[in-house]
């Protein structure tokens, strides 16, 4: 026979037993886990270490994001505001005026990277000559297309600044990268095949140049 207190006893662990169930009862193990914070950007290097306002300055990494998008780039403390190429692991852009000695750094979702030391040498690019350095490139490579025939004529100062009848201005003085012309030669503007067309294209060196003279204001010079 079981005693009284034998019973009581048994009775009160049922109770707690039962009270410590209740009490896990609002939990759930299952639950998924908060997402993963996207990695924060890094650089590795920049090339060249050295620069002057206007020129280009290569920035390699990884987690850059494949598009710009709201993310910013400072070169010596300064945004920059004109970007050739951004991609994922490189970064392509003009220094940018009032830029200092210092460093390189990144923010891509409100996440900074660390920073690399760049040197910005002061003195200001030399000036790109239109008739030395654009001009003879264009009659090379451009003109048996673009010489009295497609509306565009790269066969002259003149004719450049005219544009075309059907895409207006090619050039836009003081933003190179921003001008139809650049974006038809690096093969990034929307809806037309990049020239010259079928190729051999201008490398990045001479098209650097056409950019930069037209960031210098596209002079007659």
């Amino acid at each position: 026979m079981v005693k009284k207190r034998d019973l009581s006893v048994h009775l009160v662990v049922a109770v707690l037993t039962l009270l410590a169930a209740c009490s896990d009862s609002g939990t759930n193990p299952q639950q998924d886990p908060p997402p993963a914070q996207a990695a924060a950007p890094a650089i590795t290097s920049i090339f060249p270490d050295s620069a002057r306002s206007g020129d280009i300055l290569t920035v390699q990494g990884n987690n850059f994001g494949d598009s710009r998008g709201t993310s910013t780039l400072r070169i010596g403390g300064t945004n920059v505001t004109e970007f050739i190429s951004w991609t994922n692991i490189q970064i392509r852009a003009r220094v940018p005026s009032g830029a200092a000695t210092g460093s390189v750094e990144i923010v891509v979702g409100g996440r900074a990277s660390n920073t690399i030391p760049v040197r910005i040498i002061s003195a200001a690019p030399a000036a790109v000559s239109f008739s030395t350095t654009i001009l003879p490139r264009f009659q090379s490579s451009c003109v048996g297309c673009h010489g009295g025939t497609n509306n565009l004529f790269l066969d002259s100062y003149a004719g450049l600044m005219a544009g075309t009848s059907r895409n207006g201005p090619v050039v836009t003085p003081g933003n190179g990268e921003g001008s139809l012309l650049v974006r038809v030669l690096r093969g990034t503007a929307v809806g037309i095949p990049r020239m010259p067309q079928g190729g051999p294209f201008l490398s990045s060196g001479e098209i650097d140049n056409i950019s930069l003279w037209i960031t210098q204001g596209a002079l007659n010079n």
